[in-house]
């Protein structure tokens, strides 16, 4: 019995795998359309101001998520970096509105300055293609999507960066 579930399992890990790598495919080299959020003070923003500037990398996080507070860690220098040439982290928080009062607190309490919307229907997160936290996608000026990340480990932060820059000397 065991190994069967263990064999059930790893046949479901699999199917995950090849729908995450397949999702990220069809996403990537497509124009992302725009949208407009919600930020904490109630103010809408859209994706198009951000990409006036240069190359956004949005990347969805909620709080139970601890790998994406984790990963909003290790890239708030790449964006105290690279802000200043055009680049924009834009954060895009996935709670129910029930939790809003905690992200709130926690963007305070670190003293981000990234944009951080608002995203509790997750809309935007599964309009691009979103299936699991973490997820970011790195978006050039002109709206197209360049690359997808699902998951963070340790030294991914150094593939964002070699894209930001990539991206930001063209």
């Amino acid at each position: 019995m065991k190994r069967h579930l263990y064999a059930l399992k790893s046949i479901l890990l699999i199917c995950l795998f090849f729908t995450t790598v397949e999702a990220e495919a069809q996403t990537r080299g497509s124009t992302i359309s725009d949208f407009t959020l919600e930020d904490l003070n109630g103010d809408r923003h859209s994706l198009s101001e951000y990409l006036e500037k240069g190359p956004v990398y949005i990347s969805f996080f909620a709080m139970w998520c601890q790998p994406c507070l984790h990963k909003l860690r290790i890239l708030k220098p790449v964006w105290d970096q690279y802000r200043e040439e055009g680049f924009t982290l834009l954060v895009i928080n996935t709670d129910t509105p029930n939790s809003l009062s905690r992200v709130e607190a926690y963007w305070r309490s670190q003293r981000y300055d990234m944009p951080l919307l608002l995203d509790p229907s997750s809309r935007v997160f599964e309009q691009l293609n979103g299936r699991a936290l973490p997820y970011a996608v790195m978006i050039a000026q002109d709206g197209t999507i360049v690359q997808v990340d699902t998951g963070f480990l340790p030294g991914d932060e150094k593939k964002v960066e070699e894209k930001i820059q990539e991206l930001l000397s063209r």
